[in-house]
């Protein structure tokens, strides 16, 4: 009988061994992340290139330039018409845009050429009579000063 109790208490140790083994490398291949284990850090978000986002601006500016339907070409939009020799007064102007110009960087400035721009004046002309005129402009063109943060395109168009 001593026999038979020294190989069930054998037994039962080498078992309690065993699974506490598998128990310690069940843990140990675990990962609990520990307190001092950062977060992961947020993506940062690049903005567009500085040309790109100054292109857009200075097309959504010039197109809310040629919204103006008063009687002379709005202030700071880089637009000229040369009406002086056939009206005597100036009623209203409609706008079309058919190219915009495009925008080329130099440091704090820019410029932008290669747009369409066609203006139809309406009013009075020399002689009196109601007059209408439609005028295009192969090569407009605008210039003037930009500056560009991360955040922000400011233009002011001369």
């Amino acid at each position: 009988m001593r026999r038979r109790t020294g190989w069930i208490v054998g037994g039962t140790v080498a078992a309690v061994v065993i699974a506490g083994g598998a128990t310690a490398l069940v843990w140990q291949g675990a990962t609990v992340p520990s307190p001092s284990t950062p977060a992961p850090a947020p993506v940062a978000t690049t903005p567009a290139p500085a040309a790109e986002r100054a292109q857009e601006k200075l097309d959504a500016l010039l197109i809310t330039c040629t919204e103006s339907t008063a009687s002379a070409p709005p202030e700071h939009c880089g637009i000229v018409i040369p009406w002086g020799t056939e009206f005597a007064a100036v009623t209203g102007i409609r706008y079309r845009i058919e190219k915009l110009p495009a925008l080329m960087l130099d440091d704090d400035s820019f410029t932008a050429t290669g747009g369409v721009l066609v203006a139809t004046v309406s009013g009075t002309g020399q002689d009196g009579a109601t007059r209408t005129e439609t005028y295009r402009t192969e090569n407009w063109s605008v210039r003037g000063d930009i500056a560009i943060t991360d955040d922000e395109v400011d233009i002011d168009i001369w």
